[in-house]
């Protein structure tokens, strides 16, 4: 019986190191930053944006990285009614557009992350088409 009792826990500490190794994996990974994002990369990153309050943390693939000029800036500001009379809302020159696991095309300006990563497994998990388990 005491056999039985040391493989079962040789085999749970080795389950354990393999799941702990697939979350880090998918949700952990080297630090990186969005301002050189390149596209089809993979993304961990937290967002903080004013008008909702909390940061939120969001898994997305770049589509694409833009660096906006003063002029585009301006153009965007006058254009655009999204948050016109907000005093905490600026936009600055690195948009980045994103896709998210649900599918969802969204665009961070990268100045507005915190503790991005590119996760090791995470782009697998776009290819595969396994992301919207993320």
């Amino acid at each position: 019986m005491s056999d039985f009792m040391v493989f079962g826990m040789i085999g749970l500490g080795v389950v354990s190191v393999l799941f702990m190794s697939f979350v880090y994996g998918v949700y952990g990974g080297t630090r990186a930053d969005l301002h050189t994002a390149e596209t089809g990369q993979v993304y961990n990153f937290v967002y903080s944006q004013p008008h909702k309050g909390e940061p939120e943390r969001y898994i997305a693939k770049v589509l694409g990285r833009r660096t906006l000029t003063a002029i585009e800036i301006s153009k965007l500001n006058s254009r655009s009614s999204y948050r016109r009379h907000d005093p905490e809302f600026l936009r600055t020159s690195n948009l980045v557009t994103c896709q998210t696991p649900d599918g969802k095309i969204r665009n961070f300006y990268a100045e507005r992350t915190s503790g991005c990563r590119k996760p090791l497994l995470a782009g697998t998990m776009f290819k595969v088409g396994l992301a919207r388990l993320l």
